[in-house]
């Protein structure tokens, strides 16, 4: 079924924002396609352009375009995990800057082991830590014995020495913030997540029902007379008769809106609206039509209520309870989003 919302207001801003920075694994092998073909791009224009007046020897950058290029193919071909091209790709420069340092003539310079520092960055970056501090150890004795070979101020070995230790130590810290981030993350989705349907819990929307616009309605949802499923198969069907349920208005309601088991056998939905009536039945009729055990057809029930109604959350609730339970009275398996009034329902208890 089509989702009824493509778009998600108000507090979800920011979860829109960091979700478009996720990149799937196809998003990053085209970010790397666009990385490679403008290193080799530039590399070749290096080539063309500077080693003509410079003592540059021209097969470096165009080693560098050959190694770009090669990446390249491999990510376009798919022959290989993106994240092997990047375990290439070091080696590769590593090779290249090492024969740079076997080849050059005369007392090593700042720019010859600029391409040093570059390798300290990208092992710090693709490798794990202790390969990575083993790798940085092998680069600093390389130019070492390079600087004894070759000559050159001493003071170049240090302060190479010195970026060393900065980005291991900068690694290091930002991959502890970096974990530390991760099992807060995993923290907050354990307190906010139904262990049994894995949609968000009744805390986590009550939060987001704290700060919904106006423009928010809330659908209470019952499944039908769920105490005769469980009575009739048992537990383990009733379990399975929540799950299915709850996948399909997760399903249904769509990027654009938010599903949460309420408790028991009630979803709570919250939503931009436009034709709740229509919402609404079109839930009815998704749940019916794709939800069964057996010879049994899993019905629910719903109460509406929009947040321009009410004035606090808990009023909110209290009206979708109301109406939730005048559909349960007036036969189930059908919605009702407009009756009663909040002014009818003061003395309502909520379920």
């Amino acid at each position: 079924m089509r989702p009824f919302f493509t778009t998600v207001r108000g507090a979800d801003a920011s979860e829109r924002l960091l979700y478009r920075w996720r990149l799937t694994e196809a998003q990053r092998r085209l970010v790397y396609l666009w990385v490679t073909a403008l290193g080799a791009g530039l590399q070749l224009l290096a080539a063309l352009l500077t080693t003509p007046v410079t003592s540059t020897p021209v097969w470096w950058p165009l080693t560098g375009s050959a190694i770009c290029l090669l990446a390249w193919a491999l990510l376009w071909s798919r022959r290989l995990p993106w994240q092997w091209v990047d375990y290439g790709i070091l080696a590769a420069a590593s090779a290249l800057v090492g024969t740079q340092l076997a080849l050059h003539v005369g007392p090593l310079t700042a720019d010859i082991l600029f391409g040093c520092v570059f390798l300290l960055l990208a092992g710090f970056s693709i490798l794990p830590l202790l390969p990575a501090a083993l790798y940085a150890c092998g680069t600093l004795a390389t130019v070492g014995s390079a600087l004894l070979i070759h000559g050159g101020p001493a003071a170049l070995f240090w302060n190479l020495t010195l970026a060393a230790v900065l980005t291991a130590h900068l690694s290091t810290f930002g991959r502890n913030i970096s974990i530390e981030r991760a099992e807060t993350r995993a923290f907050e989705a354990l307190a906010n997540t139904d262990v049994l349907t894995g949609l968000e819990n009744r805390r986590a929307m009550l939060a987001r029902m704290q700060v919904a616009t106006p423009q928010s309605a809330a659908l209470l949802v019952d499944v039908d007379r769920f105490k005769r499923i469980n009575d009739r198969f048992g537990h383990d069907v009733g379990d399975e008769v929540l799950k299915d349920t709850a996948t399909c208005l997760a399903r249904a309601v769509g990027a654009g809106g938010h599903v949460a088991r309420w408790g028991g056998e009630e979803f709570l939905v919250l939503m931009d609206y436009g034709d709740l009536q229509g919402v609404a039945a079109a839930l009815l009729d998704q749940v019916r039509q794709d939800v069964s055990w057996s010879e049994v057809t899993v019905t629910i029930s719903l109460g509406g209520a929009t947040r321009a109604e009410v004035n606090t959350v808990e009023e909110w609730l209290r009206l979708a309870d109301a109406r939730l339970y005048e559909a349960k009275a007036g036969g189930r398996n059908r919605a009702e989003v407009t009756r009663p009034y909040l002014c009818e329902v003061k003395g309502f208890t909520l379920s």
